[in-house]
C-alpha cells in the first residue's frame, strides 16, 4: 500500500523522537492549621455577594434592609469562654447552631466607617460627615437617628432550628448541641515553636474553633429617623468590612457583605451616589 507523500516527497508520517524525561519536582506544603490562601482564592468577596443592582430610586431608608455575610476563610467568632475541652469557642445558641451577633457586627460597621472616612480623608474625598457617622451609630452623640441590628443566623433558621430542638429533647442522647455544632464547625491545633531548638515548647498547646469558609448569615436592618445619606454611611462601611473575628493577620476570618432590599443589592447605587456627593475638596469635581 502506498504512502501518502507531500510535495517534497516526503511522507506525511511525523518521526518520534524519545528521550529521557526531566522529572517533576513539586514544591514541598508546609503543613500547617493556617488556611492556605491560594491564587484562585484572591477574589473580590464583595463580588461574591452581589445580586441584581438596585435603582436608587428603588431604595427606602426606612424600609426593612437585610444584610448577608459569607465567609471565604475559617471564622472565629469566639464566645469568650473555655472548657477543658475547647479553649476558645464560637458563639452558639441554645441547639448548637453558630450565629453572628448583632452586638459585635455594629461595632465592626462603625470600624470599618472610621477606616472609610480616614482614608477620604488621605484622599481629599468628602465622602460624609464623621458627626453623621458617630450619630448613625450613637458614639458619643445623642439624637434621633438609630441603626437597630438583629443577631445573624444561617438560612432557614427558624424551621432548623425547631427541628434540632425537638430531636435534642426527644433523643438527648444522640442528638446534643456540640454534635450539631461539629456539622459546622472544628477544632484547630496550634503550638510555639522554638526558632533555635526548632522543638515545640512546652505547655504552648492550644486549640480554637473556627466556622468553616463558605457558611453564609443573614439578618435584618432599620433606620429609624434617618435618610439616604445615612444608609449611604452604612453602605460603605459594608463595603469596607473584608475581615472580622480572630487571627486576621493569619488568614482568619476573611468576609463579604451586602446590603439587600426586595431582594435587590442597594449598595452599588448607595455608594456611586456617596462618591459623586461633592467631589474633591477645593480641587476637581
Amino acid at each position: 500500500m502506498a504512502k501518502n507523500r507531500n510535495k517534497d516527497g516526503k511522507t506525511g508520517q511525523k518521526k518520534i523522537k524519545y528521550g529521557k524525561k526531566e522529572p517533576v519536582v513539586r514544591p514541598s506544603v508546609q503543613e500547617t492549621d493556617e488556611p492556605q490562601i491560594r491564587q484562585a482564592d484572591i477574589v473580590d468577596p464583595f463580588a461574591m455577594v452581589q445580586t441584581q443592582p438596585a435603582g436608587l430610586g428603588d431604595i427606602d431608608p426606612a424600609a426593612p434592609i437585610r444584610i448577608h455575610i459569607r465567609t471565604f476563610s475559617p471564622l472565629h467568632l469566639g464566645t469568650g469562654y473555655a472548657d477543658i475541652h475547647v479553649d476558645a469557642d464560637v458563639v452558639q445558641d441554645d441547639v448548637g447552631l453558630p450565629y453572628f451577633p448583632a452586638k459585635r457586627l455594629k461595632g465592626l460597621l462603625y470600624e470599618s466607617g472610621c477606616e472609610v472616612a480616614e482614608m477620604a480623608e488621605t484622599a481629599e474625598l468628602d465622602l460624609f460627615d464623621r458627626a453623621a457617622l458617630d450619630t448613625l451609630f450613637q458614639r458619643g452623640r445623642v439624637g434621633q437617628v438609630q441603626l437597630i441590628l438583629h443577631n445573624l443566623y444561617m438560612e432557614k433558621y427558624e424551621e432548623i432550628h425547631a427541628d434540632l430542638k425537638h430531636l435534642e429533647e426527644k433523643y438527648p442522647s444522640i442528638f446534643r448541641p456540640e454534635d450539631v455544632l461539629g456539622v459546622y464547625a472544628n477544632l484547630r491545633w496550634q503550638t510555639r515553636i522554638n526558632r533555635e531548638t526548632g522543638i515545640a515548647e512546652q505547655t504552648t498547646l492550644h486549640n480554637m474553633r473556627v466556622i468553616e469558609k463558605g457558611a453564609e448569615f443573614s439578618g435584618e436592618i432599620r433606620l429609624v429617623n434617618a435618610d439616604i445619606e445615612h444608609l449611604c454611611i452604612l453602605a460603605l462601611a459594608v463595603r469596607n468590612l473584608s475581615q472580622c473575628g480572630g487571627k486576621r493577620t493569619r488568614g482568619f476570618g476573611r468576609i463579604g457583605c451586602t446590603l439587600r432590599q426586595n431582594g435587590k443589592d442597594i449598595v452599588p447605587a448607595l455608594i456611586t451616589k456617596a462618591l459623586g456627593r461633592q467631589g474633591r475638596k477645593g480641587g476637581r469635581r
